[in-house]
C-alpha cells in the first residue's frame, strides 16, 4: 500500500523522504533578513531625526540668548543711556572700523563689547553684544531751534547655545524715546 514492508528490522522508507529541498529554510533567512534590513533603516531614521531635533533645541537656546542680550541692551539704552558715542566699551558710532565684525569672525570683540549680566542656564558661554549710535540726518533748511534730533541705536548680539558651535546673531535699531 505505498510501503515496503519491514526487511529485518529496518524500516521501510517513502520514496520521496529524502529528496527535501529546505525551501522553507531558505524564505525564513530571507524574510529574516529583510526585515533587519528594515529595522537598521528604521533605527538609522531615528538617530537622523533625534540629531536634528538636537540641533533645533541648541540653536533656539543660541538665538533666545542672543535675544537676552538685546533686551538688556534696550533696557539700558531706555533707563540710562551713555552720554557720548563712542567709548571703548561695547558702544560705537554706526560703521566704526573698530567695531566687531561677526559675520566675517564669529568671536571678534572690535575694540569692546558687553557681556551680558547673567548666567543663562545650558549655554556654553554668556551672550555679548555691542550698541552703535545712527546719527540722523537733518533736513536742509530745518529750523534747528525747535528741532529735537531722535536718536536711533542699532544694537548687535551674539549668543551661543550649548555647544561653542552653536550661535545666533541678531539686530535690532531701538529709539529711545
Amino acid at each position: 500500500m505505498g510501503q515496503r514492508a519491514m526487511n529485518d528490522g529496518i524500516p521501510a522508507v517513502r520514496p520521496n523522504q529524502h529528496r527535501q529541498s529546505g525551501s522553507a529554510l531558505i524564505v525564513s533567512l530571507v524574510m529574516l533578513l529583510l526585515l533587519s534590513l528594515i529595522g537598521v533603516a528604521g533605527m538609522q531614521s531615528t538617530i537622523l531625526q533625534d540629531r536634528m531635533t538636537g540641533n533645533l533645541q541648541d540653536h533656539e537656546l543660541a538665538f533666545q540668548a542672543a535675544e537676552a542680550a538685546l533686551r538688556e541692551a534696550e533696557n539700558t539704552l531706555r533707563t540710562n543711556a551713555p552720554d557720548h558715542f563712542p567709548n571703548s566699551n561695547g558702544l560705537y558710532r554706526v560703521g566704526a572700523d573698530n567695531r566687531p565684525d561677526w559675520p566675517a569672525d564669529i568671536e571678534d570683540t572690535g575694540g569692546g563689547i558687553i557681556t551680558y549680566g547673567d548666567n543663562i542656564d545650558r549655554t556654553s558661554t554668556r551672550p555679548v553684544y555691542f550698541i552703535e549710535q545712527i546719527d540722523s540726518i537733518v533736513p536742509p533748511g530745518t529750523d534747528l531751534s525747535s528741532f529735537v534730533e531722535p536718536v536711533y541705536y542699532r544694537i548687535t548680539a551674539r549668543g551661543h547655545g550649548g555647544s561653542a558651535d552653536s550661535v545666533a546673531i541678531i539686530t535690532s535699531v531701538f529709539k529711545n524715546r
